[in-house]
């Protein structure tokens, strides 16, 4: 089977570290792969490919110049079909394949929580904003639709944007070469214990809960250290927070890191305080390197990674306090790290890798 795969670009985001699972076990299983990407600009994913995956480079800035691009590839390349990561992205192959410039099926990866934004671009104008909201309904004209988990299949089943039969939930595959990095690291005894976040340092993450929160811990564990992977538009922001309230020796910004196996490896926890999510894969991969996880109940994917009191917690949306509590139980108890692996079982890269080839057999008939 050839596989091509259309992706905005391979920086920082759980969409990317999906793209690199995925691409990767298809490679491995023989398949070919090409991954077709905007530009290489902060590129920090194409390493992690397998060398016989073909990386094309489109040449432009943003998705809004990538028509004519796209087309050229399409009609140079000739893919039997096309896997989309992003609604924007499916959005402009949907508006070609409707001027009938392009013919074939199409298989959409929805990234986020459709009842909250369709752009993953920063500061958007209401006008752009409310054009995305819109133009989601091309969706409907896709062969296949991709959800990431139960709860975003509901929201685009309720919203109308999709039918059922054109929908598979599909969990994000989890990593085996960092798993089994991450297996291979001793931690000493003696370093302190640390909740570690990791994503954006935006608000949709809502970091302040969370520094709030691990004041309250380091009330009761001064000891316990709160490591912050990851930047954004709240970095700023962020980091006054923790100087008001004399954290600064106690909260470690690292900015992004390319050695994740080394990350989980020294984490006691991993928190997630999030507004609302897709699926956040740092769950994910906690839970398959064996380390727990408290995560206030967003909507959406906390609640179908979280198995309660087996690997991790889940909080009351925007309780602080219950947030604090739960760490504070994580960080004491002594977890069973095979309990807690187990539960990862349904986002091995394997399962999931064969459930997209049989919906790629499926549309390419």
């Amino acid at each position: 089977m050839v596989i091509h795969t259309f992706i905005a670009h391979m920086g920082i985001g759980g969409a990317e570290r999906v793209c690199v699972n995925l691409t990767n076990e298809w490679a491995r299983r023989g398949h070919e792969v090409h991954i077709v990407v905007l530009n290489l600009d902060n590129d920090i994913n194409t390493p992690n490919l397998r060398p016989e995956i073909k990386v094309h480079e489109l040449g432009v800035s943003r998705l809004r110049y990538a028509a004519v691009p796209m087309l050229k590839y399409i009609r140079k390349n000739k893919p039997g079909f096309m896997f989309i990561f992003g609604n924007e992205m499916a959005v402009i192959l949907s508006k070609l394949r409707k001027l009938h410039l392009v013919k074939m099926p199409m298989v959409v990866r929805v990234l986020n929580n459709v009842n909250i934004s369709l752009s993953k671009e920063d500061n958007v104008s209401p006008v752009v904003e409310k054009y995305l909201q819109k133009a989601q309904g091309e969706l409907a004209g896709m062969e296949h639709v991709i959800a990431q988990c139960q709860g975003m299949g509901s929201q685009l089943l309720d919203k109308g944007i999709v039918n059922k039969d054109r929908m598979t939930v599909v969990y994000n595959p989890v990593s085996e070469d960092l798993l089994e990095k991450t297996s291979q690291i001793e931690v000493s005894e003696k370093a302190d214990k640390e909740i570690v976040f990791i994503g954006r340092i935006d608000p949709q993450k809502n970091p302040v809960h969370l520094i709030k929160a691990f004041a309250k811990v380091s009330e009761v564990h001064p000891e316990v250290k709160l490591r912050m992977v990851g930047s954004g538009n709240l970095d700023n922001q962020i980091k006054e927070l923790v100087g008001e309230l004399k954290l600064t020796d106690k909260v470690i910004f690292d900015g992004i890191r390319k050695d994740m196996e080394n990350v989980y490896a020294g984490a006691a926890v991993v928190a997630l305080s999030s507004d609302y999510e897709g699926m956040p894969n740092c769950l994910i991969e906690a839970i398959g390197c064996g380390v727990p996880i408290v995560s206030y109940d967003c909507p959406l994917g906390p609640s179908e990674i979280v198995v309660q009191d087996v690997n991790g917690y889940l909080v009351p949306l925007h309780d602080i306090d219950g947030l604090a509590n739960k760490l504070i139980e994580a960080v004491e108890r002594d977890w069973d790290k095979k309990a807690i692996v187990d539960t990862c079982d349904k986002f091995r890269v394997e399962k999931i890798a064969g459930i997209y080839e049989d919906i790629f057999a499926l549309v390419s008939k």
